[in-house]
């Protein structure tokens, strides 16, 4: 019976909808970098890898 409810309610009415965190990493590892060129490294990657965490979500997305 629940199923059969939660078809008739719109998607965004519905509370089982996940959402899932991506962090998107792009450049050269290395701890330098300019303007130019992008590097990762912890410092430039930290903060969003601590907000994709903070989601209350099932797991996290890494895109490479």
């Amino acid at each position: 019976m629940k199923r059969f409810l939660n078809r008739l309610l719109p998607k965004s009415w519905r509370s089982d909808i996940v959402t899932i965190p991506v962090i998107r990493l792009h450049g050269t590892i290395m701890p330098g970098g300019g303007p130019f060129r992008p590097s990762l490294s912890l410092a430039s990657t930290a903060g969003p890898i601590e907000k994709a965490f903070s989601f209350d979500a099932p797991a996290v997305a890494i895109s490479i």
